[in-house]
């Protein structure tokens, strides 16, 4: 799999920035942005190619990024930006009712964002690891739960929404303090019409943290479906083409 296209500032320094080796100081800084973050596809594209770095790597990205200090500086700030706006959702937004070419249009971003479902075995790890009880299996299990079947083609046809979804997994899923979070994600997954998650999850985690992840799935995900509806009423597709940066235009300003 190779990098994607860039859409803005962040994503445009992160890219030029992976295909060279690492520089003593790359110019890779978190801006605030404009736009909410859910819909900033220049954040959640960044995080997305942070977390695939991780997870998967990229055919084109230099040698030495993995343990760069300077990247990981980066995909916290991204982070503590992403977990800061997820903890400010509310589960407002109705689903909107979809046509049968709308739910069509919305299995396309379902089959990018939703976990495999192998991860009924994963869940049953999750059970005994999830706070310590085996942790030296923890990581390696939370790892298992981001893992998704994608085409990496279909990364630059994504709009933030979808990407979203995506990196609120991996943030729920990466992070061993989080395992509340990403037990109540999985548990919203059933409820959107995904495989049954929830008679196999673990009852010791916190409330808050499980409602934390169950409202930031349901939330994104209705979100997601008035954008599809929104965009087949008005004629054009949900997904979205190449977004083109100009030459040049490659820094970052906080």
């Amino acid at each position: 799999m190779r990098l994607p296209a860039p859409r803005g500032h962040m994503s445009s320094a992160l890219v030029a920035a992976l295909r060279r080796p690492p520089a003593p100081r790359p110019a890779l800084l978190v801006s605030g942005g404009t736009r909410e973050s859910f819909l900033d596809d220049d954040l959640q594209l960044s995080l997305w190619i942070c977390y695939e770095l991780r997870m998967r790597g990229f055919d084109d990205v230099a040698p030495g990024w993995e343990e760069n200090s300077s990247l990981a500086q980066f995909h916290a700030a991204l982070e503590s930006r992403w977990e800061s706006s997820l903890r400010s959702l509310s589960e407002t937004t109705q689903p909107a009712p979809l046509s049968s070419d709308g739910a069509a249009e919305l299995r396309k971003h379902h089959a990018f964002w939703q976990p495999r479902r192998e991860m009924r075995s994963v869940l049953r790890d999750i059970q005994g690891d999830a706070y310590g009880r085996r942790s030296e299996r923890t990581h390696s299990v939370l790892f298992t739960v981001t893992l998704r079947d994608i085409d990496p083609v279909a990364v630059d046809e994504m709009p933030a929404l979808t990407l979203s979804l995506v990196n609120a997994l991996s943030l729920f899923g990466l992070h061993q303090r989080l395992v509340g979070c990403l037990v109540g994600f999985l548990t919203a997954v059933d409820t959107i019409g995904g495989d049954p998650f929830a008679q196999l999850l673990p009852v010791q985690c916190p409330p808050e943290d499980v409602r934390l992840g169950f409202t930031a799935c349901h939330e994104l995900h209705a979100r997601l479906t008035q954008h599809v509806h929104a965009s087949l009423e008005a004629g054009r597709t949900s997904l979205r083409g190449r977004w083109l940066v100009s030459q040049g235009r490659v820094n970052v300003g906080c």
